[in-house]
Parts: structure tokens; sequence; C-alpha cells
């Protein structure tokens, strides 16, 4: 069954004033559309993109909160059309979120899109995670998270870096994950951070994800992350 908007506050009870925060959410999706054909941000079908965008993202949040309390900053690393970044921006607009889009059309949009909703909890950063984890937002965040960007080693040099000591990595990931999970462990080392737990999404949002959760255990090595692009040519 394909979910439609007004499933998400049945979904999500937890969620404040869904009279606020669901025709955000809708009118995202339709400044998306609206710019699909000068930035391309997704490839899911309209009928499937309330679940697979908007209740995924919203299953993230929740599985995050469910582990610690809801958090004063946010990172969504690879953050493409603000999924989850913008998603969990509209619903929390008392947590700061950082955007971070390599892609400078992308980064424009989400600047745009921000403007758009009148987000004022929302940083745009138009630079790879490489770079974000050496500059201002390194060892600082409650939590980071990344969706569909690169393997679990790859994603751990671009994400755990940001995040502030005991704080959170959460990883959302399909099948693969616990091939992945079990290549990780030189990556989890270097990069002083542990795998706390991972959650299944519920079947109803999606049948096929998980939320692996990484505890930061300790200040970020002065070696992580590498140069731009050394990540992805040569994974821990």
């Amino acid at each position: 069954m394909n979910l439609t908007w007004p499933h998400l506050p049945e979904l999500f009870p937890q969620l404040p004033q869904p009279g606020r925060w669901l025709p955000l959410l809708e009118r995202h999706s339709a400044l998306l559309q609206q710019a699909a054909h000068r930035v391309r941000v997704t490839s899911v079908p309209a009928e499937d993109a309330v679940r697979r965008h908007y209740a995924e993202s919203l299953e993230l949040l929740r599985i995050i909160e469910a582990t610690s309390p809801q958090p004063a900053s946010l990172a969504d690393v690879g953050s493409g059309g603000g999924f989850p970044g913008l998603v969990i921006a509209i619903v929390r607009p008392e947590t700061h979120i950082h955007l971070i889009e390599p892609l400078r059309k992308r980064a424009a949009l989400l600047s745009e899109l921000a403007e758009a909703l009148a987000l004022s909890n929302v940083t745009v950063h138009a630079q790879r995670g490489e770079e974000a984890g050496r500059g201002e937002l390194r060892d600082s965040l409650a939590v980071v998270t990344a969706r569909a960007v690169a393997e679990l080693r790859e994603l751990l040099e671009y994400t755990a870096p940001l995040a502030s000591v005991g704080r959170l990595v959460a990883c959302p990931k399909g099948s693969a994950l616990e091939s992945e999970l079990s290549s990780a462990g030189n990556s989890l080392t270097a990069l002083r951070c542990a795998h706390q737990s991972t959650t299944p999404m519920r079947p109803e949002i999606s049948p096929t994800l998980s939320v692996a959760l990484f505890r930061k255990l300790a200040p970020t090595a002065e070696a992580y992350p590498r140069r731009p692009g050394v990540p992805a040519r040569r994974p821990l």
C-alpha cells in the first residue's frame, strides 16, 4: 500500500502540531517537483514519494529519538533534496539542521527551499563531507546522518568526524547492512566509534531498511577525514 499524506500524523503521533508541519511537507514536495526540470534530486516515482522520502525520514528521526533525547543539532551529509534533513527541520524547529551537499546546484536548491519554507533552523554547507569534517562543525554535532550516500566504511569517514563525543551517527541501510558492518571494524576503530544498535524500520514504512546507530567514543583523530576523494578510493 502506498502511503499518502494523511497517513503521516497517524504513523508519527509523537510529533506535535501536525496541522503545522504536514502542510509544510506537502509544500516541500511541490517545490521539488517545480524545480525538477533544473535540479534532479530523486528518481522515486511520485506515487511512492510520501513513503520513500517523508515517512522514511520521519522513521529515522523516531528511531534516533528512541535512543537519545531530541537533539539540539543534526547534520545531514549528502542531503540532496533535503531527505532527511529538511524533513526533520520542518517537524523539529527547535533542532538546528546542517545540510551538507557538495553539488552546487543542489546546495543552492536547498537554500531556496529553506527560505521558501521559512525554516530559520537550517544552514546549508556547499561542500563535501571530508571538507565539513575539517571545518567548524568538526566534533560538534548531536546527531549526524546520511541517506543513500556510500558503503558504510566510506560513509563513516564522512559522518563520524562531525559528531561530538558521546553522541550519535545514524545510518539508514538496506539488505547489505550486515555485510557492511562485518567489514567496518577498521573504520570504527580509526574513527573512534562503536556500533550501538541496529533497528529495523516498521514494515509499513520500509520492509527492507534498518537504522544502524553508532556512538562516538572520543575526539576524531587528526588524520581523519582524509583528503576529498580518498575515502571513496581507499575505504578504511
